[in-house]
């Protein structure tokens, strides 16, 4: 193989791994972007529930502060 179809070869795989990494890129960061608010949403729905809870004395305030830790909230 001569210098130019090496050189050919070296700036296609060039090409193609800067393809891939910014499809990558532009996939997970469009993912975080979509999902991002909605597990904020899904937490705030949470707290809601155990509020709810706590209020109708489905549960108690040590079990209301136990879930509300595990949520993250």
């Amino acid at each position: 193989m001569d210098v130019g179809g090496l050189l050919g070869w070296i700036v296609g795989l060039a090409l193609f791994v800067g393809v891939v990494s910014a499809l990558f890129l532009v996939i997970t960061r469009g993912t975080r972007a979509v999902l991002g608010p909605r597990r904020r949403l899904e937490a705030e729905l949470g707290l809601e529930v155990l509020e709810g809870r706590l209020a109708r004395g489905e549960i108690t305030r040590e079990e209301y502060e136990q879930a509300k830790r595990a949520l993250g909230a």
